[in-house]
């Protein structure tokens, strides 16, 4: 029986853990981060040695910097996004497309989309379709029924 309770602790141990951040989590610094650092080393710089206008602007700079990255990276988040959710509305449509090296078309319905390294792939049965190749998108045979 005491097993069970060793188990049982064990398990409600797990819950503790949680809550704690991976290492990469740890390891990154975001602007509050900076803004912190940045906050503390002027509350504890030494009065008869204060930090230098240009060091502090220095600073602010890259704060500045640092803040219209991570809005970027959040605006290009939001961008792919809505990108993927409107090559997601061609599922079920029929495209045509001409196949590199090859000038003659070909036509199947929309199974899937992909994304591979930023670029966007319409799935057709197991062949991946670069969006930049299709050259028509409708409504499929069946659909249009």
């Amino acid at each position: 029986m005491s097993n069970w309770t060793n188990i049982s602790s064990v398990t409600n141990n797990n819950s503790v853990f949680s809550n704690v951040k991976s290492y990469e989590e740890q390891s990154k610094l975001g602007k509050d981060d900076f803004l912190k650092i940045l906050t503390t080393q002027l509350a504890n710089q030494d009065p008869s040695s204060p930090l230098e206008d240009k060091d502090f602007i220095a600073q602010m700079a890259t704060f500045s910097s640092l803040e219209q990255i991570t809005n970027l990276n959040s605006a290009f988040s939001k961008f792919a996004n809505q990108q993927t959710g409107q090559y997601a509305a061609s599922i079920g449509k029929e495209i045509t497309w001409t196949p590199e090296n090859s000038t003659t078309p070909q036509t199947g319905v929309v199974t899937g989309i992909s994304n591979q390294g930023g670029n966007f792939y319409y799935l057709v049965g197991s062949q991946k379709i670069p969006m930049e190749n299709v050259t028509e998108i409708k409504l499929s045979t069946s659909e249009s029924k």
